[in-house]
């Protein structure tokens, strides 16, 4: 949805932000307009029971006082049982049919903003929390699943209080009138408590989404908490939010409460105003005795829908709340977008060019001027210090964040030219914090290619030296690797993530820091694997440690967004720039420790001295 549609919802109120949120659920319905035909038909069904009643009254009172027929007293009782049958049978069938419809419909809207969510590009991702996310997804959503309901019987309520105000008509239009007249007047409080009511719902799901927020850091950061001896002082933050939040449901508590008796009070005084006029009329004989208790039967069943529409509209006023923060989480658009006139990607043939790239993440320019080449098969390396860019090199490749200014091409295509999908299949990426899901480590290593067969999967492990360990777990290749492959050491997760690239076989690697955060062991393996995966591709590689790259066609040291050198471990380290300032700090002082313990080792003597 436009910006422009979003501004106008915000600035809209009562019926008119009903007609903007509905439309954007109405079209949920759609593909269950039989279902929705279906519940319409059952709804007047079971409406026609109260008008039926109140005419009914009228023929009663004439044929039963009046003209004293008796067969009528014996039949009367059979006729109100069918009416009765009648609007339960239907009643049940209407209420199924109804939470099928509103289950389906929530189901789609769910899905829709899950879709929604997983489509935007990565700087979402970086600005919203993953709890605030999850509560937007599932309990806003949730909230709303009472709404679709709502917004049915809202029909339905519609319905009888239009066929019984006919009912009322017909037997008295003065009277009827004066009653239409009195009604609206409980259309105001009802509004202004169902505002309160919304506004209340809106600050329960913002706090309920930072109880989330809490929860998911807590528990994935137990071991932080644990080593800080926080657990008290969470709770205590935890108790804190939580009695933000019961604050707020108490608001929202007395306003429902509120609701009911404020309608019903006005309506009653409707009604006696008007009871106490039609007694007058009677005793002049301006209404007769069956009108009278027919108006007034009809009148009284009048009051229900009118107390049933006063709650809904209180009710989806509440649910204005959750509705907002869906229709903000759809209007939210993706600043990575495909080019209608996007092209395949039909493999990669040459080279990848960075042409004096500009890249700004919110007021701060990354990237300046950046000129790149990778030409096919050559492993170009990114070095300099933390917060030079490196990263963000790599992530422009894949487009997930967008170029500020210049172009990258991959043999000679612009990539905002390619389809996302299609350039994404041609790259493969191997990150420090390797990321796996709580599944087998099978459908890890073919996650993406699920075509991929149990031989081809175990071919791809031993190439990434990742095939005796697994054989180690418990159940092989079968075996369920925990919440972000918990139950694996680091290096094995990212031995796994190696054989997940290798198993893609993309032409093109990217390799963010895969070796830095491991020890010496682990890397000695994984650099094994990585030099497997590295062969007849082009790569970009980010390493710390420089013994990872020191083979590499080219190196390009980055410092403040900008290339201060470039060249071969051999030309940069002949220079004094920042690339021989990094690997004297990296290797000369290692080197020199290693001697120093040689050296003692040989001469015993001058450790004694």
């Amino acid at each position: 949805m436009s910006a422009q549609k979003k501004l106008k919802f915000d600035q809209l109120s009562g019926w008119k932000r009903a007609q903007v949120a509905l439309g954007y659920v109405l079209p949920y319905f759609k593909p269950y307009t039989k279902y929705l035909v279906l519940v319409a038909f059952l709804s007047v069904l079971s409406n026609a029971f109260e008008p039926s009643l109140a005419v009914s009254v009228k023929f009663f009172f004439k044929y039963i006082f009046q003209e004293k027929i008796y067969w009528l007293a014996s039949v009367a009782p059979l006729g109100l049982i069918l009416l009765f049958l009648l609007r339960e049978s239907t009643t049940f069938l209407y209420e199924y049919n109804r939470e099928k419809l509103s289950l389906r419909v929530i189901q789609d809207l769910q899905v829709a903003v899950y879709d929604h969510f997983m489509h935007l590009s990565l700087d979402h991702f970086d600005r919203m929390d993953t709890g605030e996310m999850m509560s937007r997804t599932v309990r806003d959503v949730s909230n709303m699943q009472s709404t679709v309901p709502l917004i049915i019987d809202l029909g339905k309520h519609l319905v009888k209080f239009i066929a019984l105000a006919g009912v009322c008509v017909s037997m008295q239009p003065a009277l009827a009138g004066i009653t239409f007249l009195v009604f609206p007047l409980t259309a105001y409080p009802v509004v202004q408590i169902g505002a309160r009511m919304k506004k209340y719902t809106k600050r329960g799901l913002a706090q309920a989404a930072k109880i989330n927020v809490h929860m998911k850091e807590t528990y994935s950061g137990a071991m932080v908490v644990k080593a800080f001896a926080q657990e008290e002082e969470e709770v205590k933050r935890y108790w804190d939010k939580m009695k933000k939040m019961l604050k707020i449901q108490f608001k929202y508590a007395r306003a429902k409460a509120l609701q009911g008796p404020v309608t019903n009070l006005i309506a009653i005084l409707g009604v006696a105003f008007v009871f106490g006029l039609a007694c007058k009329w009677a005793i002049a004989g301006k209404i007769s005795q069956d009108n009278f208790m027919a108006f007034f039967t009809s009148l009284g069943l009048m009051i229900v829908p009118l107390r049933d529409l006063a709650k809904i509209q209180g009710k989806i006023q509440t649910a204005y709340g959750a509705i907002e923060r869906v229709i903000e989480t759809l209007e939210k658009e993706a600043t990575v977008k495909e080019d209608p006139n996007a092209i395949e990607l039909d493999g990669f043939e040459n080279e990848i060019r960075y042409e004096n790239v500009y890249f700004r993440y919110e007021d701060e320019w990354v990237l300046k001027g950046f000129n790149m080449t990778a030409k096919k098969g050559e492993l170009v390396a990114l070095v300099g210090p933390s917060g030079a860019g490196k990263t963000t090199v790599v992530n422009l490749l894949p487009r997930f964040y967008e170029v500020s200014k210049g172009r990258i091409t991959i043999d000679g295509i612009d990539i905002r030219k390619i389809k996302i999908k299609s350039l994404r299949k041609h790259i493969g990426i191997v990150t420090q914090e390797t990321f796996l899901f709580n599944d087998t480590v099978e459908n890890n290593i073919k996650y993406g290619s699920p075509e991929k067969t149990r031989e081809e999967v175990i071919e791809a492990a031993k190439a990434a030296n990742a095939h005796d360990f697994i054989m180690k777990l418990p159940n092989g290749y079968d075996t369920v690797i925990g919440e972000r492959g918990v139950r694996l050491s680091g290096g094995e997760r990212q031995r796994i993530a190696i054989a997940r690239a290798l198993i893609k076989n993309p032409p093109i690697l990217l390799l963010d820091e895969a070796t830095s955060s491991l020890d010496t062991e682990s890397e000695r393996e994984v650099q094994k694997a990585l030099d497997n995966l590295m062969k007849n591709r082009t790569t970009i590689a980010i390493a710390h440690r420089l013994s990872t790259i020191r083979n590499a066609d080219k190196i390009i040291v980055i410092s403040d967004g900008e290339i201060v050198e470039q060249g071969t471990h051999e030309e940069l380290i002949s220079c004094f720039g920042l690339y021989r300032k990094l690997y004297n700090m990296q290797f000369l002082i290692e080197e020199e420790s290693k001697e120093s313990a040689q050296f003692q080792a040989q001469n015993p003597a001058s450790k004694k001295d």
